[in-house]
């Protein structure tokens, strides 16, 4: 993965992330009928976003790391 993809997997993560602290606030405020859950259900759809690009991130800097590594096949990106 270039630096460039690693960038642009970080801002999204970044962005992610700070969607995850504005719904956690939201639901610190207090319940109310049908928004809360509404606020749940999206809080755990962003951190399963944020859990795939983390992985992809840390998969390319292992990948890096290893000498002589590659990238691998266009079929096997997202795995």
């Amino acid at each position: 993965m270039t630096q460039d993809h690693m960038r642009t997997f970080e801002k999204a993560r970044d962005q992610l992330l700070a969607q995850r602290r504005s719904l956690a606030e939201a639901l610190a405020g207090g319940y109310k009928k049908g928004r809360t859950e509404t606020q749940i259900e999206r809080i755990v759809k962003v951190q399963a976003a944020i859990d795939v690009i983390t992985s992809a991130i840390n998969q390319a800097r292992l990948t890096s790391s290893r000498p002589g590594a590659t990238e691998p096949a266009p079929d096997d990106r997202w795995r």
